[in-house]
């Protein structure tokens, strides 16, 4: 039987959904790896700096990214002759507004007069290494709009893995926060050189004599509000880390970010899905064109996030203390069961923003995002002084369970209403299935193989039932593969 053009999209989305996710687990395991490093060796106060720094560091992001990303995958998506010089157009305004903003933080840092100077020099190295991250986003954005985002995303996780090493070199010399701060700079540095020497390499070169005032001026139109949106999107993933340490202090950041990375780690599934199908979501914006492709991610993310979930509720402290010992886990235990939706709902989240915005920029998209931001803030205030960083974590959850469900209202013209419950039923049921061996008195390795030894099979057969296109894709994909 011929493969048709759709299945050939199927399959090649399923291969770059794959190739994405192992790469990103990678990548992100070596940031578990460093956040534990960090915990264990400095300290829970000197950690909560670190995790305080890379909190402003990505909060610092939200101007020079501003949704650019974005338009250019959107418009190289549809017109490819154009990437060359969208690509030069990006970097040079996010040069402008990098630049803009580091000047602004070290004028607010030396306003504020630190005790420490050396603790104030490390947190501005982690602040700007995640901002020169930026650039290497840039990249990712036009391997993305050639449909060519494996071999970068291999890259990045070379750069993730040589960070990685260098961190817990420093770590273990015993160098302290401030040569912490040097090894993640440095490392991150690695980035933005080898995705552009990549991207070179697929034959796409940033056209600089294509940059002039126009042309900047036509690559910020239509970018407010999709830049707006991006920012309330990471005020609300960010905020409350500072809120923790405004009104309890550094050591409850510590404990809280423990508890936050299981969060923050799981949450690359989104960006793996949404690179996959934000390309073809842009390329074809009919709406059943991009409803279908909503329900493909969705499928995987239910697949992934719903078991994610039930381990951090039935054995959350086990995994806290695995991973960071027992302070961590004694104080951050109803922490993470308060996050543990949370992978979830921000999946929800990111998938639909991106449904919405396939077609172009759309107000509802920033209409759901204030209205998360304003219940996030003011549950955030009203709660913390009282109920410390665990209210942080309800808040968390409950914030993006209401935008997920203002962005499913409000995106009802322009894609449709997703069938949630077919592609979430499998993932559901397999999980509760699974519930038994992790609520057994057994330690906590032997629980989760025997958990997904009970779910796996148990998921791949209801979805065959009930929402058979799941398992068709990955099936497809096994037998590429094979036949290459």
């Amino acid at each position: 039987m011929r493969d048709t053009p759709t299945s050939d999209r199927k399959v090649r989305t399923a291969r770059t959904i794959v190739v994405l996710g192992v790469t990103e687990v990678i990548g992100k395991l070596s940031m578990v790896i460093i956040f534990i490093g960090a915990a264990r060796l400095l300290g829970v106060a000197d950690f909560g700096v670190f995790a305080y720094a890379l909190a402003v560091g990505a909060l610092a992001t939200l101007v020079p990214l501003w949704g650019y990303d974005t338009i250019v995958v959107q418009r190289a998506s549809a017109e490819p002759k154009q990437l060359q010089a969208l690509l030069a157009q990006l970097m040079v305004m996010r040069t402008i507004l990098v630049v803009l903003v580091f000047a602004i933080i070290c004028g607010a840092l030396g306003l504020s007069r630190p005790s420490d100077t050396r603790t104030a020099v490390a947190g501005l190295l982690v602040v700007a290494a995640v901002v020169l991250d930026t650039y290497t986003e840039g990249y990712r954005s036009a391997a993305a709009a050639m449909q060519r985002q494996n071999t970068i995303a291999v890259v990045h996780l070379l750069q993730r893995l040589l960070t990685a090493a260098w961190v817990l070199t420093a770590l273990l010399l015993d160098t302290g926060l401030l040569g912490l701060a040097v090894a993640y700079a440095a490392g991150t540095a690695v980035g933005p050189v080898a995705a552009m020497l990549l991207v070179r390499r697929q034959g796409v070169r940033a056209d600089w004599g294509a940059v002039s005032v126009a042309s900047l001026v036509r690559l910020n139109r239509g970018t407010w509000m999709i830049g707006l949106q991006a920012v309330v999107a990471m005020a609300l993933f960010r905020l409350d880390t500072l809120f923790v340490g405004w009104l309890v202090g550094n050591r409850a950041v510590g404990i809280y970010a423990a508890a936050y990375r299981l969060l923050e780690t799981a949450v690359f599934v989104c960006w793996v899905v949404t690179r996959a199908v934000f390309p073809l979501m842009a390329a074809d914006p009919r709406p059943h064109r991009v409803r279908r492709n909503t329900e493909r991610g969705i499928g995987v993310l239910a697949a992934v996030f719903i078991p994610y979930m039930t381990v951090l509720l039935c054995r959350g402290h086990d995994v806290l203390l695995l991973l960071y010992g027992g302070q961590f886990a004694d104080a951050g235990t109803d922490m993470l069961r308060w996050l543990a939706p949370a992978p979830l709902l921000f999946g929800l989240v990111y998938l639909a923003t991106d449904a919405l915005t396939a077609a172009g920029p759309t107000l509802r998209v920033l209409t759901g995002a204030v209205i998360a931001l304003t219940v996030n803030v003011s549950l955030n205030l009203l709660l913390i002084p009282r109920y410390g960083a665990t209210a942080a974590a309800f808040v968390t959850s409950f914030s993006y369970a209401v935008e997920a469900v203002v962005l499913i209202l409000l995106g009802h013209t322009r894609v449709g209403r997703p069938r949630l419950s077919r592609t979430v039923l499998p993932a559901v049921v397999a999980s509760g299935a699974a519930v038994g061996p992790l609520l057994a008195p057994w330690p906590l390795a032997p629980a989760l193989l025997t958990a997904a030894v009970v779910y796996v099979p148990c998921w791949a057969v209801i979805a065959r039932r009930i929402d058979p296109e799941q398992v068709r894709v990955l099936r497809d994909m096994v037998k590429r593969r094979k036949s290459t």
